[in-house]
This record gives structure tokens, sequence and C-alpha cells, in this order.
């Protein structure tokens, strides 16, 4: 497990209040969206894209398929994290 990955899950727990059950913790894998993940849905993009400027500096641009992939899981919404916040110190 990454950093990223790590921070990443700690704060959508805290700031989306996630219930975490002991017997199914929160992994890279894990969908953001649907009642097989997180339980998400499309009001919550808002807030994630809020804790996402907050907590990591980058931004999720509307109605772009980069964005969309990425909030496929906690691991490819961490990847696109690291991404763009590499881009944006150069």
């Amino acid at each position: 497990m990454t950093a990223t990955e790590k921070k990443l899950m700690e704060v959508l727990q805290q700031g989306l209040r996630i219930r975490v059950d002991p017997g199914q913790p929160l992994r890279p894998e894990m969908a953001i969206f649907g009642p097989d993940g997180l339980g998400l849905d499309s009001v919550d993009v808002l807030e994630v894209a809020v804790l996402l400027d907050k907590n990591f500096g980058v931004q999720l641009p509307d109605h772009d398929d980069q964005v969309q992939a990425a909030l496929a899981s906690i691991g490819s919404l961490a990847r696109y994290i690291d991404t763009h916040r590499q881009h944006a110190e150069e």
C-alpha cells in the first residue's frame, strides 16, 4: 500500500464519515461508488473533490474521462493524485 493510498483512505473515511467494518477494512482495490465498495453515490463526488483539493492540492475537472477512470477505486484515485500532484509541482 502506498503512502497516498493510506492517506486517501483516512481522508475519505474521516471526511465522508464512512463506517468501516472491522472484518472489511478499506483496501486500495475497493470501489469508491456503489454497494460493493464505499457505497458513495454521484452526490458524494463534490465532497470527494473538495477533500482532494483540501488535502492533496488536486482538483477534479468536470466531464473528464481520466477523472471517471480515477474514481473507479481507491487505488486508481491515489494514482491520479500522485500524477497530478507531481504535475502541479513542476
